[in-house]
């Protein structure tokens, strides 16, 4: 009997203890925001992909500090590497071997739109429902809420958040035959990896047109 008591005893604080660590994801996706509202402060790098029909599929590795970023992209034909800060954008094309710098007036409609928006919406305006769960990661459904009064907000979104860092691996949406994903979200992006170094293309030809 005794050994019955201990058994049950232990099962019992087993199964506490899975209800106690069960997360709702309502849960899931606040601690989320709460580790890219950190990772703000820090800077982050991921990978914007866009696929459309005909044209096929665009992306883009993102690094991001503050108000300075560097956006690289490459296909068959060439590699563009831009560099944005507050007030100068510089455009690196490898077909043609320039550089091109332009002024940059940051508007306070571009200050308040960026790629990372789509994170930005969950907070308001959409209710979740846990689809899946593996042991490295949540996968969520995102549904917006009649509430949601934005029109440019997608109808759903699928996101996924990784168990050991609360970051999102990934976030989907789908608008007019556009798949528009947000993948690899990485803390920590240095002032040196988002300045712009002309020393790095010294036989590049400079058009400036500020």
């Amino acid at each position: 009997m005794k050994i019955k008591f201990f058994l049950a005893a232990i099962a019992a604080l087993l199964l506490s203890g899975a209800v106690v660590s069960a997360q709702t994801p309502e849960e899931i996706v606040q601690k989320m925001s709460a580790q890219l509202d950190r990772c703000n402060a820090e800077g982050f790098s991921m990978d914007f992909v866009m696929k459309m029909p005909i044209v096929g599929t665009i992306r883009t590795h993102e690094q991001i500090l503050g108000k300075k970023m560097k956006t690289s992209m490459s296909n068959e034909e060439k590699d563009v590497v831009i560099w944005y800060d507050e007030t100068t954008k510089w455009t690196f094309d490898s077909k043609d071997n320039t550089v091109t710098v332009e002024n940059r007036a940051l508007s306070s409609s571009e200050a308040e739109e960026s790629d990372m928006k789509a994170f930005d919406r969950l907070r308001d305006g959409y209710r979740f429902k846990l689809q899946e769960e593996t042991p490295e990661a949540w996968y969520i459904l995102c549904k917006k809420t009649r509430s949601n009064k934005d029109k440019d907000a997608p109808g759903t979104m699928n996101l996924a958040v990784d168990k050991a860092t609360f970051l999102p691996l990934y976030i989907r949406s789908k608008k007019s035959m556009i798949m528009v994903s947000i993948e690899n979200v990485v803390p920590g992006v240095t002032e040196e990896s988002v300045t712009f170094h002309p020393e790095a293309y010294p036989t590049a030809k400079v058009v400036d047109k500020r």
